[in-house]
This record gives C-alpha cells, structure tokens and sequence, in this order.
C-alpha cells in the first residue's frame, strides 16, 4: 500500500472505494494548459498538475489510478484537446475519465462563466472532442468501456459497474438506497421509524412491492444503464425481468438505428450482427432469437445516447 500521506499531501486527489483488490488515487487534472485551468476557475495551476502525477506514479505498490479531464472549456482547441489527452497517455493511469463540460448553476464556474467573454466550442467542436478522445485512448490500449470512462484491461470501475448493470446493492443508514431483488427502496430518514423499521425487517414483516409505475421505472433505469456501457443491453435478462413484448417493442424502436449502425446488435457471444439478421430474429419468438444484446456505437452512437434513450423510455412508458 502506499503511505497514507499519499492521499493527504496530493494537491486535488481523492480516495476512491472502487470496491477492487488496489489502492486508487483519482487526480481532477482536467486539462494541461494553464490559460484553461485558469479560465474554469480551478484551485490548481499546470505545475501542480504535473507535481501531482509525479508524486502518484513514484508510489510505489501504487498500481490503481485515474485521472479526470474535461472537454468544452472555453476558447480550448482542437490541439489544446490533443495535447492533454497525449499528456494523460504519457502519465499511464490505468483509468480515465472524460466528460464535457456542463455549466451549473451554484458552482464557481457557473458563477464566473459569462457568455461571450468566455466563448464555449459550438455542439460540432464538442462532438469532435468526443470522437477524438476515443480514437487517441483507445489506440493507446484503453477500452472505451463507459460512455465517459477509459481503463486498462481489467480496470474498470467496479463500484459504478455495478449500477451500470442494473446490479443488486444493499446501503445502510439513514434515508439510504438500496437495490434488491428488483426492488429500490430506501430506508426512513427519522432515527424513530428508522428503528421501527430495522425491526419489522428483522422480524420478516417489512416487504414492498413494486407498483405499476415502480416497474416502469425499473425498466428505464436498466435501459438507460445499460446502454451507457460497452456491454449494452442484455435482452434475455430484460426480457425475463419485464418480459418479451417490451422487449420486442425495444427492438422494433431501435430497428432503423441498428440499420444505420449507431446501435449494435449482437448475438450471446457478443458478435456483432449484420441488419438483416437482426431484423429477420424480429419476425420470431424472442426467447429463441440470436439477438442477446443491444448497444449504442462507438462513438456515434454514444454522441446520441440522450436521444436514442428518450426514444426507449417512449417506448416503455408511452
């Protein structure tokens, strides 16, 4: 393990639980030009930047690590994008992470960002980043696993994987969430009914079944997780969770999106499909077609994940 100063002294690091058999040190880099750093109103310049990585890579037993950048900042370029993205190649993390910048408000960006003065790249510009990222990181042995996230073979994120996945999880505490058996509940918030509760669920008298709506909403949560990732979609696993009409409704959406090849389909091996396989499967029973998972292309089908997902929730609750 590496000493615990490790995670106190380094300049905008955080510890992370990813839930995985290594320390992990995550650095909110966001970018390696001074005059951006400066522009998004970070506390950090390009020289503790680099002392950052420094510091990290000379740990040693330290073989877990990421790094944050952010794409869209104001007045960056296309070069400006190439060359962090070369720097964070250079450092070697085994996980990073890339996201596009959002304004919100109440943050001190959002505070300090005014339009015009700080011009942001048009939607073209930050689709190209987008593109760019994904072809820089993945020549450079990084998997495209997440819509935002990178890692070396056998790095993913397993803490977040598992919501990815539509996986089980239990949280314990006031007002916590927990994901069980198909079923998303939280505890009460008030320590009194908190403790009434913990009793009745020891005493096996708590249950909750999921409504009409809950369902849904489960459905929703699936297809909008799922199609984050590389992996996609399981449709054998959604069709026994909510069974094969929908599913079926789900294909059919996404027909005219498989045949312009923003999405995927591919059969239990993960190979992907030509069109007319695709939709040939359509025309029989679900439980017996080779269609076993859906998922949105890299990187166009990513850059319209927001839409492809509307149209599915449209689907699922019309």
């Amino acid at each position: 393990m590496p000493p615990a100063s490790a995670y106190v002294h380094l300049p905008f690091c955080r510890k992370r639980c990813h839930y995985c058999d290594f320390p992990i040190v995550a650095l909110g880099v966001q970018a390696f030009q001074e005059e951006l750093l400066r522009a998004c109103g970070r506390a950090h310049g390009l020289r503790e930047v680099h002392e950052a990585v420094g510091i990290v890579t000379a740990c040693e037993g330290l073989q877990n690590w990421s790094m944050d950048l952010i794409s869209s900042l104001p007045n960056q370029t296309q070069e400006m994008w190439e060359e962090s993205l070369r720097c964070t190649v250079d450092a070697r993390p085994t996980h990073v992470s890339v996201y596009d910048l959002q304004i919100e408000q109440g943050t001190k960006f959002g505070q300090i960002y005014t339009p015009g003065v700080f011009p942001l790249p048009n939607e073209t510009d930050s689709a190209n980043f987008y593109k760019i990222a994904s072809k820089q990181l993945s020549e450079a042995g990084y998997q495209h696993y997440e819509i935002s996230s990178y890692c070396k073979p056998g790095y993913e994120c397993k803490h977040n994987v598992t919501y990815w996945q539509n996986r089980p999880f239990y949280a314990f505490g006031l007002g916590s969430a927990s994901y069980i058996n198909g079923v998303r509940f939280s505890r009460p918030r008030g320590m009194k009914n908190y403790a009434d509760w913990v009793q009745k669920l020891e005493d096996g008298t708590w249950c909750h079944e999921p409504s009409v709506s809950e369902t849904k909403d489960m459905a929703m949560d699936s297809v909008m997780l799922s199609l984050r990732t590389a992996r996609g979609l399981d449709l054998h696993s959604f069709s026994k969770s909510f069974g094969e009409g929908l599913t079926r409704s789900l294909c059919e959406t996404f027909r005219p999106f498989v045949e312009s090849g923003l999405v995927i389909a591919m059969d239990k091996e993960r190979v992907a499909l030509q069109f007319n396989e695709f939709e040939s499967d359509l025309e029989g029973e679900m439980s017996g077609s080779r269609v076993a998972f859906l998922r949105l292309s890299d990187p166009d089908g990513f850059l319209l994940s927001n839409e492809l997902i509307s149209l599915a929730f449209g689907t699922i609750s019309p």
